[in-house]
């Protein structure tokens, strides 16, 4: 079907190349940060002994991140190949696709909580896993919005540049639409580490990809992260200072 099919602009063998920067680029500056926090403030003082990360790790974890992202697309995807931002899908369309990804935001999130509560009832020991790593801290207010912002706006549009703009994109020009949308998805999941999340960020990006696919744009691939992430933070926030009750309070999705 013509409708579902991509034709990104880089060969498979460039595509490699970008996946090979990205992942020697995020390993020498997560060892980089590892090793400053070693030999300055020390590991318990910059994670934190408590059930949740200290949000200045969480800060500099996802920064980190969405640089190195951005990062290689920029250079070894588009910049080395004389490429715009076009090419990943960073171009306009029309309101329709903004409004579908707000309520494919909202669908994904309730059935991501549904998902998350069923996990919690089977496989109890994965609760400690689960906790939203957000909450209000009135002492340190500036570092709480600096990470609320990071959550919700800086790290979908770096991760939706990467994972749909490049990666699907690239996968679904070389390999069949079906394993690429499977195996992306599995390498988003992959990328968030903690196995609740990682299942939860494999189904949302599915969602996503749908979006991609039918707008041929970034942008609400980019609205339905934002969206999803702003609930996930602001339910976590309020379920962690006991105002919202346990039907709605979001075990691990943040």
């Amino acid at each position: 079907m013509p409708a579902f099919r991509l034709n990104g602009p880089w060969t498979y063998r460039q595509g490699l190349l970008v996946l090979l920067a990205f992942a020697i680029s995020y390993i020498a500056v997560s060892a980089a940060h590892m090793l400053i926090v070693k030999h300055t403030v020390g590991f318990a003082a910059h994670v934190g002994s408590g059930g949740r990360p200290l949000p200045g790790f969480l800060l500099i974890s996802q920064g980190l991140k969405a640089v190195v992202l951005l990062a290689v697309v920029w250079l070894v995807a588009l910049r080395r190949h004389h490429l715009d931002w076009s090419a990943i899908g960073w171009v306009r369309c029309s309101r329709k696709w903004l409004w579908l990804a707000v309520l494919a935001a909202l669908f994904g999130f309730a059935l991501r909580l549904g998902l998350a509560k069923v996990m919690v009832q089977s496989l109890p020991d994965w609760a400690r896993f689960m906790a939203s790593p957000y909450r209000w801290d009135a002492a340190s207010w500036q570092l709480t919005l600096a990470l609320m912002g990071m959550t919700i706006f800086i790290t979908p549009v770096a991760e939706e540049v990467f994972f749909r703009g490049f990666l699907f994109q690239w996968m679904a020009t070389h390999r069949p639409l079906w394993l690429a949308m499977l195996v992306s998805a599995a390498i988003f999941g992959a990328s968030h580490l903690q196995p609740a999340q990682a299942i939860s960020a494999a189904l949302m990006s599915l969602l996503i990809m749908l979006l991609f696919l039918g707008s041929r744009s970034l942008w609400p691939c980019i609205v339905c992260h934002i969206v999803n992430n702003a609930l996930g933070v602001l339910l976590g926030m309020a379920s962690a200072a006991g105002l919202l009750p346990a039907s709605l309070t979001p075990p691990g999705i943040g």
